[in-house]
């Protein structure tokens, strides 16, 4: 009997992060609904090995798109911005190619949706984060700032 309260409720938990993304415009892109999950790279990580970032959850997809559907989630992805407690964007012409947003908290846990689109010829290549936790804003900065001067 305890194991099987003991299941449900881990199901329930797991299954409120595995959903963590509805009701975001970008859901659909998440889901393979804008592209088939088979040309998809999707990481996710959950729990302790997300501390050291102050992050409870991380969802990553990837993927390269031509111009019309990388126009399609670029304006999914601004849909979401404009709901956003706060965002940072960057365009190249009519095409949003950088976003880090500051999502509305859930329980007060932090929620961020970060968005980056790179030219390879004619097709993007087109990365989208979700991510929560305790980590701030400025938590995200350093991060990714570390993690350009690493690339280098």
């Amino acid at each position: 009997m305890k194991k099987t309260i003991l299941f449900f409720v881990m199901l329930l938990l797991l299954g409120g992060t595995a959903f963590a993304q509805r009701g975001l415009n970008t859901y659909p892109v998440f889901r393979g609904k804008v592209v088939p999950t088979e040309r998809m790279v999707t990481t996710e990580v959950r729990g302790g090995g997300m501390a050291t970032y102050k992050l409870d959850y991380y969802r990553g997809i990837s993927f390269r798109a031509d111009t019309a559907t990388a126009l399609k989630v670029a304006a999914l992805v601004a849909a979401d911005a404009e709901t956003a407690v706060s965002c940072e964007t960057e365009k190249d012409g009519a095409l949003l190619i950088y976003a880090l947003i500051t999502l509305q908290p859930d329980r007060k846990i932090n929620r961020y949706l970060c968005y980056q689109a790179r030219p390879e010829g004619f097709i993007w290549k087109i990365t989208i984060l979700y991510l929560e936790g305790s980590a701030t804003l400025e938590d995200l900065h350093s991060m990714f700032e570390k993690q350009e001067v690493d690339k280098k």
